[in-house]
């Protein structure tokens, strides 16, 4: 009975870890990316997840969230603009005429972190019976 309580608790633990991982690595760089290093360090060194999912975890779109999230919130673009004989000036505008140029980008950048995500979460396993992680020390 002690056995099953024990196992039940450190499964709840484990789930708890592996929703951390994918949260710190989808939401971890909007904290100066210690935060997605942090995920990614939690990814590596976790038995959850295959080598496949820990390589997919970190390569596709490194920092999450975060470059989308910049990316969609600063959609207009400002610069300084100076001549010689005029006042500096602030102009602002797209990067593109063409609105798809700069949707299209945007679209797959969020569309491949959340699948990266969505895939993390999806194939988290449990370590079989009797498994024992191999100790650093």
């Amino acid at each position: 009975m002690i056995h099953k309580q024990t196992t039940a608790a450190a499964g709840q633990r484990h789930a708890r870890t592996d929703l951390a991982t994918v949260l710190l690595l989808q939401l971890g760089a909007l904290f100066l990316a210690v935060g997605w290093l942090f995920g990614v360090l939690l990814l590596w060194t976790s038995d959850t997840w295959r080598l496949r999912d820990k390589v997919l975890g970190t390569v596709v779109i490194p920092g999450g969230l975060a470059l989308p999230i910049y990316l969609t919130s600063s959609f207009d673009r400002c610069t300084m603009a100076t001549s010689e004989h005029a006042l500096p000036a602030e102009q602002c505008g797209r990067l593109s005429d063409v609105p798809w140029l700069e949707t299209a980008p945007l679209v797959l950048l969020w569309a491949a972190s959340l699948a990266s995500a969505f895939w993390l979460i999806h194939t988290a396993r449990r370590p079989e019976e009797g498994y024992r992680r191999p100790s650093f020390a």
